[in-house]
């Protein structure tokens, strides 16, 4: 899947910079980055890649709603920002939660269901209540 010298050009990097060189690689050639991640591994490693599946297969299912572990905002800051957009943001959060992956704080308003990407670990949650 990967030509040549794409994968000598990931071999050469690591860590953040080979990450966003296969998320380009992955945006150019319309796949996603679990599977130009597993090209690479496969093809740098020297073992045949498996067939694709095929493209006609649905997107899979967004995760399931998640209940907000609720915060006290009274010892919570935000960050500095002093823009006009930012502070029309801050004026609609309502409340603050827990990622319930890296367990940033963050605050939302009070709609439900609500998508959240948390600004830290860009985990994207889906809380329901």
């Amino acid at each position: 899947m990967l030509a040549p010298e794409d994968v000598a050009r990931l071999a050469g990097l690591d860590g953040y910079d080979r990450m966003l060189a296969m998320d380009e690689m992955a945006r150019r050639l319309g796949r996603s980055l679990a599977e130009v991640e597993q090209a690479f591994l496969a093809q740098s490693s020297g073992t045949t890649q498996p067939a694709p599946e095929s493209a006609d297969l649905p997107a899979p299912a967004p995760p399931p709603a998640q209940a907000a572990e609720r915060l006290d905002m009274s010892g919570l800051q935000y960050a500095y920002d002093p823009s006009r957009e930012a502070k029309e943001r801050r004026a609609q959060v309502a409340q603050a939660i827990r990622c319930p992956t890296c367990a940033a704080a963050l605050g939302i308003p009070d709609v439900r269901p609500i998508r959240v990407t948390c600004p830290s670990c860009g985990a994207v949650t889906t809380f329901s209540a």
